[in-house]
């Protein structure tokens, strides 16, 4: 039992990561209880409780988070090239103004007070994206590629600990009295500034140079144009000139489309159609896939030290799909006559939740930091820019996406995430077996470089 809290420790680490690592993992705890209270989740309920929001109001605010990643591409062109530390703090403290004020908004300022509350949850998690951005192009320079999925899946497992945790006691104190929110966000507001004191002494590695080369190379190009429309063309270029990358970025599209498309129709079939009550419904939708992530993570980080990260997303995807696969099999017994004899197809379905639980603890790892295996040194920033962008578009589309194939398929539907992932699979096995084609390629060009051993005098 004991082992399941590794992710507290650092003296396994190498001795030049712990003291980072260790200030990195204080900040991101408390950091956690902040988020924790303006995730999606928490802050549709708030919107519906508190400020007396319709449906559309509290979706809105559920996606907020999401849509704010499609911006990131803003973040990846005005981070680079500026000191990280003072650009966390500067995002952090940011945050922390946004989530206060949220206390000073009125439940009786009906309607208005809801959508300044919406803005109040966009604006944040608009910085909040860009302090994501920040963290991953920080994980390339202070942890070593040999041991960075380990190091990660540790802060990760925090986040898929205390985040809940901090949601589910806010959201119990609401329950006592809507009106506390007035003090939950202020409380929130200073933690988010306490998570910043261990980050006095923490070190950016080789950043001086890092920015050096930068001001070198944009001097080269003294000629061309700078700013937001000349960062966003590289970005673009990146996306035409990197073949691999861009493949990947596909093959990682088609895989979180498949979870956007299914979450979101799983939702109002067990809360809605099924009629399940608040505890079986989160069980079913959050509580069972976040434990099984938080336990899966601990093994899953050192497999994609040793794999890479193209071999792991086969195997982390075919996972997926095995989730999928049962989610599918699950909804088709209940639309189709099994509602009588629920315990067989929730069953499968607990299996399938379980399963995602297990798929998405890797897909944190591969998530945060799988696009560092493309990303040239001077272009961390754009390249993970990039990828939360994505994130949001398919957040965006796919949720729609899968209530109108389920009005029309009914729930046959849930089969186009299968195919999905499916395709995914596919991709990353072709993108994984290109790499090793070329790995072998270059090992041979160079022991035929080398040329066979020169043999000496015959002495015999």
């Amino acid at each position: 039992m004991l082992r399941l809290f590794d992710f507290l420790r650092s003296r396994d680490l190498p001795r030049m990561v712990r003291p980072n690592f260790a200030r990195e993992r204080l900040n991101y705890l408390v950091w956690s209880l902040l988020v924790g209270t303006i995730e999606g989740n928490i802050a549709g309920i708030v919107a519906k409780k508190t400020f007396g929001a319709s449906n559309t109001l509290a979706t809105i605010i559920w996606a907020a988070p999401i849509f704010m990643m499609v911006l990131n591409l803003f973040w990846g062109v005005v981070i680079r090239g500026r000191r990280r530390l003072r650009v966390m703090v500067v995002l952090s403290v940011a945050v922390a103004a946004l989530t206060l004020s949220v206390a000073f908004t009125s439940p009786n300022w009906r309607p208005w007070g809801g959508w300044l509350f919406a803005f109040q949850i966009a604006a944040t998690h608009f910085f909040v994206s860009g302090l994501v951005t920040l963290r991953s192009s920080m994980w390339k320079v202070n942890y070593p590629q040999s041991q960075r999925a380990r190091i990660i899946g540790r802060l990760q497992q925090i986040r898929f600990l205390f985040v809940p945790l901090s949601g589910a006691l806010a959201a119990r104190i609401f329950d006592i009295n809507p009106a506390y929110y007035r003090y939950v966000y202020p409380v929130a507001a200073l933690l988010g500034l306490a998570s910043l004191v261990p980050l006095r002494r923490f070190r950016v590695r080789g950043e001086t140079l890092e920015r050096r080369l930068l001001r070198r190379k944009i001097a080269d190009h003294a000629g061309q144009r700078r700013g937001l429309v000349a960062g966003l063309r590289e970005v673009a270029g990146i996306l035409v000139q990197d073949r691999a990358f861009r493949w990947y970025m596909s093959a990682q599209f088609l895989l979180g489309s498949a979870n956007f498309f299914t979450d979101p129709v799983l939702l109002t079939i067990i809360a809605g159609q099924l009629g399940f009550d608040y505890l079986p419904s989160s069980l079913l939708m959050v509580i069972i896939p976040s434990l099984c992530s938080w336990v899966a993570i601990r093994y899953w980080a050192p497999y994609f030290d040793r794999v890479g990260v193209l071999r792991f997303r086969v195997v982390n995807c075919a996972v997926w799909l095995a989730a999928y696969a049962c989610v599918t099999v699950a909804m088709l017994l209940i639309g189709y006559g099994w509602r009588s004899h629920l315990w067989l197809p929730v069953s499968i379905l607990v299996i399938g939740r379980a399963l995602k639980g297990v798929g998405h603890g890797g897909g944190g790892i591969a998530w945060t930091i799988g696009h560092l295996h493309f990303a040239k040194s001077h272009q961390i920033d754009l390249y993970m820019s990039i990828h939360v962008a994505l994130t949001g578009l398919r957040a965006l589309l796919m949720p729609m996406l899968g209530l109108v194939a389920n009005r029309y398929l009914g729930n046959a539907s849930f089969g186009i995430a299968i195919a999905l992932s499916v395709a995914s699979l596919l991709l990353f096995r072709k993108l994984a077996r290109d790499e090793a084609r070329g790995a072998r390629a270059a090992a041979e060009l160079s022991a035929g470089e080398v040329g066979p051993p020169i043999a000496g005098p015959n002495v015999s």
